[in-house]
């Protein structure tokens, strides 16, 4: 949930007039993760430009996984940034950044952020894709 809320302050509220394409997929990784969990969360996610998944199998999380060099793991709490037009056909294509908040040490340690850190590090890849490089981190 924190991530989900990481992702609506830094990125979705943020950029407002900025069209982008989010996706917020819910998948079941820990106890408590149902389908009936992840509809009554998904309703505190609105945006024109948000569409929400839920994966009770974990096929996106391994999909994107393996499209990160880790094969057999499950990638969740990631956040993928994509080029406009890119488009996953039958696998996910590389990212042209990304992030995680996952504490598991199979995954890359240097893009590991939590908390406000992790807000920041959102708003910054995202300035970033979008050449806004004087653009300061708004205060809460």
């Amino acid at each position: 949930m924190r991530g989900a809320r990481a992702v609506q302050e830094s990125i979705i509220n943020k950029f407002p007039i900025t069209k982008i394409d989010v996706s917020l997929v819910w998948l079941e990784m820990l106890p408590g993760d149902s389908e009936a969990a992840a509809k009554k969360e998904a309703g505190n996610f609105k945006d024109q430009w948000l569409c929400q998944y839920y994966d009770p199998d974990k096929r996106s999380g391994k999909a994107i996984a393996e499209s990160l060099g880790y094969v057999g793991k499950v990638a969740w709490d990631i956040y993928l940034f994509y080029a406009a037009g890119a488009e996953w056909i039958e696998n996910p294509p590389p990212p042209s950044s990304w992030l995680h908040q996952l504490s598991e040490n199979w995954i890359d340690r240097e893009r590991y952020h939590t908390g406000d850190d992790l807000g920041r590090e959102l708003f910054g890849t995202m300035k970033k894709l979008l050449q806004l490089d004087s653009t300061p981190y708004p205060k809460p």
